[in-house]
Protein backbone atom coordinates (compact mmCIF):
# COMPACT_ATOMS: atom_id res chain seq x y z
CA UNK A 1 0.00 0.00 0.00
CA UNK A 2 1.34 3.51 -0.86
CA UNK A 3 1.07 5.87 2.11
CA UNK A 4 -1.44 8.43 1.50
CA UNK A 5 -0.98 11.46 3.21
CA UNK A 6 -3.63 12.78 5.56
CA UNK A 7 -5.62 15.62 4.30
CA UNK A 8 -7.33 18.20 6.99
CA UNK A 9 -10.63 18.50 7.63
CA UNK A 10 -13.20 19.97 10.30
CA UNK A 11 -13.44 19.40 13.64
CA UNK A 12 -17.01 19.10 12.94
CA UNK A 13 -19.05 17.79 10.62
CA UNK A 14 -21.45 20.30 8.82
CA UNK A 15 -25.11 19.29 10.07
CA UNK A 16 -27.89 20.38 9.23
CA UNK A 17 -31.86 19.04 9.99
CA UNK A 18 -34.27 17.88 7.44
CA UNK A 19 -37.82 17.27 8.97
CA UNK A 20 -36.17 16.83 12.45
CA UNK A 21 -33.26 14.28 10.58
CA UNK A 22 -29.65 14.42 10.90
CA UNK A 23 -27.86 15.20 7.28
CA UNK A 24 -24.46 16.35 6.29
CA UNK A 25 -23.69 18.98 3.88
CA UNK A 26 -22.52 17.74 0.41
CA UNK A 27 -22.31 14.47 -0.02
CA UNK A 28 -19.61 12.78 -2.23
CA UNK A 29 -20.38 9.24 -1.91
CA UNK A 30 -23.26 6.45 -1.09
CA UNK A 31 -23.22 2.47 -0.59
CA UNK A 32 -26.28 0.98 0.31
CA UNK A 33 -26.01 -2.16 2.36
CA UNK A 34 -26.29 -5.36 0.63
CA UNK A 35 -29.62 -7.65 0.86
CA UNK A 36 -26.93 -10.70 0.25
CA UNK A 37 -27.85 -13.39 3.57
CA UNK A 38 -24.08 -13.82 3.98
CA UNK A 39 -23.26 -10.48 4.73
CA UNK A 40 -24.57 -11.45 7.99
CA UNK A 41 -21.56 -14.04 9.44
CA UNK A 42 -23.89 -16.17 11.58
CA UNK A 43 -25.77 -17.37 8.03
CA UNK A 44 -23.94 -19.58 7.27
CA UNK A 45 -22.59 -22.07 10.17
CA UNK A 46 -26.34 -21.91 11.20
CA UNK A 47 -27.62 -23.34 8.08
CA UNK A 48 -24.75 -25.82 8.17
CA UNK A 49 -26.19 -26.88 11.33
CA UNK A 50 -29.49 -27.33 10.31
CA UNK A 51 -28.50 -29.82 7.81
CA UNK A 52 -26.17 -31.70 10.32
CA UNK A 53 -29.93 -31.43 12.67
CA UNK A 54 -32.12 -32.71 10.16
CA UNK A 55 -29.70 -35.62 9.15
CA UNK A 56 -29.42 -36.48 12.80
CA UNK A 57 -33.21 -35.89 13.01
CA UNK A 58 -33.83 -38.46 10.24
CA UNK A 59 -31.40 -41.37 11.75
CA UNK A 60 -33.28 -41.41 15.13
CA UNK A 61 -36.95 -40.96 13.68
CA UNK A 62 -38.38 -43.80 12.59
CA UNK A 63 -42.13 -42.62 12.00
CA UNK A 64 -43.06 -41.31 8.79
CA UNK A 65 -44.76 -38.64 10.36
CA UNK A 66 -42.45 -36.97 12.58
CA UNK A 67 -39.84 -37.11 9.89
CA UNK A 68 -41.95 -35.28 7.26
CA UNK A 69 -42.44 -32.76 10.58
CA UNK A 70 -38.62 -33.01 10.93
CA UNK A 71 -38.62 -31.95 6.88
CA UNK A 72 -40.83 -29.27 6.97
CA UNK A 73 -38.89 -27.60 10.17
CA UNK A 74 -35.52 -27.82 8.43
CA UNK A 75 -37.19 -26.19 5.23
CA UNK A 76 -38.91 -23.55 7.50
CA UNK A 77 -35.24 -22.90 9.85
CA UNK A 78 -33.50 -22.66 6.71
CA UNK A 79 -35.72 -20.36 4.24
CA UNK A 80 -35.73 -17.97 7.45
CA UNK A 81 -32.43 -18.04 7.95
CA UNK A 82 -31.88 -16.69 4.20
CA UNK A 83 -34.79 -14.27 3.87
CA UNK A 84 -34.76 -12.81 7.85
CA UNK A 85 -31.23 -11.06 6.89
CA UNK A 86 -32.75 -9.95 3.63
CA UNK A 87 -35.36 -7.99 4.99
CA UNK A 88 -33.17 -6.88 7.96
CA UNK A 89 -30.45 -5.45 6.35
CA UNK A 90 -31.50 -1.87 5.36
CA UNK A 91 -29.15 1.52 5.21
CA UNK A 92 -27.10 3.61 3.61
CA UNK A 93 -23.40 4.95 4.16
CA UNK A 94 -22.47 8.23 3.06
CA UNK A 95 -19.37 10.03 3.02
CA UNK A 96 -19.10 13.55 2.51
CA UNK A 97 -15.73 16.05 2.90
CA UNK A 98 -17.35 16.90 6.46
CA UNK A 99 -17.59 13.37 7.39
CA UNK A 100 -19.87 10.06 7.52
CA UNK A 101 -23.49 9.32 7.86
CA UNK A 102 -25.27 5.99 8.04
CA UNK A 103 -29.15 6.26 7.57
CA UNK A 104 -31.51 3.58 8.14
CA UNK A 105 -35.01 4.75 7.74
CA UNK A 106 -35.89 6.99 10.55
CA UNK A 107 -32.63 6.44 12.46
CA UNK A 108 -29.87 8.33 11.47
CA UNK A 109 -26.05 8.89 13.03
CA UNK A 110 -23.25 11.24 11.82
CA UNK A 111 -19.63 12.28 12.70
CA UNK A 112 -16.82 14.17 11.38
CA UNK A 113 -13.89 12.76 10.05
CA UNK A 114 -11.92 13.14 13.41
CA UNK A 115 -14.63 11.38 14.97
CA UNK A 116 -13.67 8.04 13.08
CA UNK A 117 -10.88 6.56 15.16
CA UNK A 118 -10.13 4.14 12.00
CA UNK A 119 -10.57 0.49 11.52
CA UNK A 120 -10.60 -2.69 13.67
CA UNK A 121 -10.78 -6.38 13.37
CA UNK A 122 -13.35 -8.49 14.88
CA UNK A 123 -14.09 -12.07 14.98
CA UNK A 124 -17.17 -12.78 12.73
CA UNK A 125 -17.82 -9.42 11.47
CA UNK A 126 -14.57 -9.24 10.55
CA UNK A 127 -12.99 -5.76 9.17
CA UNK A 128 -15.01 -2.74 10.90
CA UNK A 129 -14.97 0.78 11.01
CA UNK A 130 -15.10 2.11 14.04
CA UNK A 131 -16.69 6.02 14.79
CA UNK A 132 -16.34 7.52 18.30
CA UNK A 133 -18.56 10.73 19.64
CA UNK A 134 -21.22 10.03 16.43
CA UNK A 135 -24.88 12.36 16.70
CA UNK A 136 -27.22 9.93 16.91
CA UNK A 137 -31.38 10.25 15.97
CA UNK A 138 -31.81 7.67 18.57
CA UNK A 139 -29.60 6.01 21.40
CA UNK A 140 -29.24 2.55 20.06
CA UNK A 141 -29.04 1.43 16.25
CA UNK A 142 -28.48 -2.28 15.81
CA UNK A 143 -28.31 -4.33 12.80
CA UNK A 144 -27.76 -8.17 11.95
CA UNK A 145 -23.98 -9.29 11.30
CA UNK A 146 -22.30 -6.80 13.84
CA UNK A 147 -23.54 -3.24 13.51
CA UNK A 148 -24.04 -1.34 16.63
CA UNK A 149 -24.33 2.25 17.54
CA UNK A 150 -25.18 2.68 21.27
CA UNK A 151 -24.30 6.80 22.59
CA UNK A 152 -21.71 7.57 19.83
CA UNK A 153 -20.02 4.53 19.41
CA UNK A 154 -20.44 2.97 16.58
CA UNK A 155 -19.39 -0.32 14.61
CA UNK A 156 -19.80 -0.95 11.18
CA UNK A 157 -18.70 -4.00 9.13
CA UNK A 158 -17.74 -3.62 5.93
CA UNK A 159 -18.61 -7.14 4.85
CA UNK A 160 -22.05 -5.30 5.18
CA UNK A 161 -21.74 -3.99 1.56
CA UNK A 162 -20.66 -6.65 -0.42
CA UNK A 163 -17.75 -5.61 -2.51
CA UNK A 164 -18.31 -1.75 -2.52
CA UNK A 165 -16.63 -2.38 0.85
CA UNK A 166 -13.42 -1.78 -1.10
CA UNK A 167 -14.23 1.63 -2.32
CA UNK A 168 -15.19 2.79 1.43
CA UNK A 169 -11.66 1.51 2.24
CA UNK A 170 -10.30 3.85 -0.30
CA UNK A 171 -12.11 6.98 0.86
CA UNK A 172 -10.81 5.49 4.68
CA UNK A 173 -7.11 5.42 3.08
CA UNK A 174 -7.37 9.50 1.49
CA UNK A 175 -9.37 10.86 4.26
CA UNK A 176 -7.80 9.04 7.90
CA UNK A 177 -3.95 9.15 9.03
CA UNK A 178 -2.05 6.12 8.28
CA UNK A 179 -2.38 4.41 11.74
CA UNK A 180 -5.36 4.16 12.16
CA UNK A 181 -6.23 1.90 9.29
CA UNK A 182 -2.55 0.38 7.74
CA UNK A 183 -1.74 -2.31 10.57
CA UNK A 184 -5.21 -3.60 10.58
CA UNK A 185 -5.05 -4.18 6.84
CA UNK A 186 -1.60 -5.54 6.67
CA UNK A 187 -2.91 -8.49 9.30
CA UNK A 188 -5.92 -8.61 7.40
CA UNK A 189 -4.13 -8.99 3.98
CA UNK A 190 -1.70 -11.73 5.53
CA UNK A 191 -4.32 -14.01 6.40
CA UNK A 192 -3.81 -17.45 4.60
CA UNK A 193 -5.79 -17.41 0.99
CA UNK A 194 -6.55 -21.07 1.50
CA UNK A 195 -8.44 -20.66 4.22
CA UNK A 196 -12.42 -18.88 2.48
CA UNK A 197 -12.28 -22.03 0.16
CA UNK A 198 -11.85 -24.32 3.04
CA UNK A 199 -14.31 -23.11 5.18
CA UNK A 200 -16.95 -23.29 1.86
CA UNK A 201 -15.54 -26.80 0.73
CA UNK A 202 -16.10 -27.88 4.37
CA UNK A 203 -19.73 -26.41 4.37
CA UNK A 204 -20.52 -28.57 1.07
CA UNK A 205 -19.28 -31.33 2.31
CA UNK A 206 -21.53 -31.01 5.64
CA UNK A 207 -24.24 -30.30 3.27
CA UNK A 208 -23.41 -33.13 1.05
CA UNK A 209 -23.21 -36.01 3.78
CA UNK A 210 -26.27 -34.52 5.10
CA UNK A 211 -28.15 -35.24 2.31
CA UNK A 212 -26.91 -38.40 1.33
CA UNK A 213 -27.93 -39.29 5.32
CA UNK A 214 -31.35 -38.13 4.80
CA UNK A 215 -31.59 -40.04 1.54
CA UNK A 216 -30.44 -43.22 3.21
CA UNK A 217 -33.05 -42.96 5.40
CA UNK A 218 -35.73 -42.45 3.54
CA UNK A 219 -35.22 -45.10 1.32
CA UNK A 220 -34.13 -48.10 3.39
Amino acid sequence: MSTITPTAHPATATVTRVGGQLRLTHPTRGYAVTRNPFAIWQVLPLITLSFAGLALAMIYIGDAYLASLAVAAFMVVTAGLLLVPAVALKGSLNLTHDGITFERGKQHLTAAWDQVTGLVTRSGPGLCLQIKRAQQTTPIIKLPGGFSARNGDVCIPLRMFGDRQFSILYDIRERLPEQSWRAVLERASSRPQWLIPLVYASTVAVCGLAMFVVMYAVTH
